[in-house]
């Protein structure tokens, strides 16, 4: 008996390996979306551990504070960064995917050229608004004086960080993924770390004087900005062939911007929904519990690392496929995609929901208050990335506009349930407003890509009816 089980394992095993070999050698698309995650997934691991790195030294040796100070500064210069792109980086990795995959490098430079220009039109002003207004976010939003100078200072970097998100989008467009995901994952956060390094090593090694603790980590993220956006540059310029190949002045402005603008309006609105926990927190909150709801925010987040390195190569993909018109091909590549996000997912899933207490006292004993939180926004992520790349699929097949409403809707009730539970609940309540808008967000995508593709982006291993109930849902409707 058990001989026969075992010859049985045996076969079942032989046959799997034989179809993931057979999936290898014909299936081109699963090829090259399991070759191109295993290298953004690196890249991304590769950033985590230097991201969190860089958030240890901060709390360890520049204290809770200093982390939310880094955080409300970085979400102020976040805000005006999204309005500063005008969506036009999102709409120029679509553009250049398609064009790349034509073999049309004139129309590649001409979009990244007019997407150039549209961003310093707009970001150079917004600077300046900043730098002017920042007085009134200190004193009458924040009521924390000391915040001035340091909003001030962001006003300079609106424009660097604008163009860098454009540099690496494009990157990404031309399927360049390990850069993609190293300005992307990785150039902030090593840059900062090794800023911060320095300053210990100057200091003594030891501890940083208390006066110094602040203006040290905010400075270490302004000049990590503007490295990342000059180096950005030059890989941008030399892969992309940038000086060898002439413009055609054939794509107008309105073509660029049919679809940015849509896309700045639901970049603003996801930016507002992502941070409207850290805003409402620094208001009601104090800096250390920004610093704790920021930590949570990253440590959850974790599980995302695998639905990112998969959206690294899937989304051009998507743009090549469903222009092509291959429906079929489409839905095998979101399956697998999605697939893969699960399985890679639940690990961390498992851990941090058994070891919340055990993860956080990394950071310092400060931070062990936040082990339900953890727990909270750890489930709500992985409900959300198991729902797949959702917004990527709507983008990228020119339904920006219900991808904008959803975000909408979601952000306006995760605002509603902010100011209903932070005031009282703190960064617990930050942790379950947070939860329920990405669950929402992403169940009504699922929604939508089913309605309007036919396209199932969802996965959970044994749950057969949903495929039944869609099929329901979309005739019924």
């Amino acid at each position: 008996m058990n001989y026969l089980c075992a010859l049985k394992k045996r076969l079942r095993d032989g046959l799997m390996i034989r179809k993931f070999k057979h999936l290898l050698k014909y299936d081109i698309h699963f090829k090259e979306l399991l070759q191109g995650s295993i290298l953004s997934f690196g890249v991304k691991v590769l950033g985590t551990v230097i991201a969190f790195m860089a958030t240890i030294i901060t709390t360890r040796y520049y204290g809770a504070d200093a982390l939310g100070v880094t955080s409300l500064v970085f979400v102020i210069l976040n805000f005006a960064n999204i309005i500063g792109k005008v969506g036009v980086e999102t709409a120029s990795l679509k553009f250049i995917a398609q064009y790349h995959s034509q073999n049309k490098p004139e129309l590649v430079k001409e979009i990244y050229v007019k997407a150039f220009m549209v961003i310093l039109s707009v970001s150079i002003p917004l600077g300046i608004l900043l730098y002017f207004i920042a007085p009134i976010l200190a004193n009458n939003v924040f009521h924390k004086a000391y915040l001035e100078e340091f909003i001030r200072v962001q006003g300079f970097l609106v424009t660097p960080l604008a163009l860098t998100y454009l540099n690496f989008e494009c990157l990404r467009g031309l399927k360049k993924v390990g850069l993609f995901m190293f300005f992307n994952s990785v150039a902030l956060y090593l840059f900062s770390a090794l800023i911060m390094l320095g300053a210990l090593v100057y200091f003594g090694g030891k501890f940083i004087p208390k006066i110094y603790c602040n203006s040290t980590t905010v400075m270490a993220q302004n000049v990590s900005v503007l490295l990342t956006f000059f180096l950005s540059m030059i890989v941008w310029l030399r892969t992309s062939k940038f000086f060898k190949v002439k413009v055609t002045h054939v794509i107008p402005y309105g073509e660029l911007l049919s679809v940015s603008m849509p896309m700045l309006l639901a970049s603003s609105i996801f930016f507002i929904q992502n941070w409207t926990a850290t805003f409402i927190l620094g208001i009601y909150g104090t800096d250390v519990d920004v610093g704790v709801f920021n930590t949570i925010q990253r440590i959850s987040s974790i599980s995302s690392i695998f639905l990112l390195a998969i959206n690294s190569i899937s989304a051009p993909k998507f743009s090549e496929l469903f222009t092509k018109g291959d429906m079929h091909g489409f839905q095998r590549f979101v399956t697998k995609s999605t697939q893969m996000i699960f399985f890679s997912s639940l690990p961390v899933l498992i851990a941090f929901c058994l070891f919340p207490e055990l993860v956080l006292r990394f950071f310092g004993k400060a931070f062990v208050i936040g082990s339900i939180p953890l727990i909270i926004m750890t489930v709500g992520q992985f409900l959300g990335i198991i729902s797949g790349s959702v917004g990527y699929l709507l983008i990228m097949t020119g339904y920006q506009r219900i991808y904008q409403n959803i975000i909408l809707f979601t952000s306006f009730m995760n605002i509603i349930l902010c100011m209903l539970f932070i005031p009282t609940m703190g960064v617990l309540g930050a942790a379950i407003a947070n939860s329920i808008t990405v669950i929402l967000w992403n169940f009504m995508a699922v929604i939508s890509i089913k309605r309007k593709l036919n396209i199932i982006s969802v996965y959970f291993p044994g749950i057969s009816f949903l495929k039944r109930y869609y099929s329901n849902f979309a005739i019924n409707s």
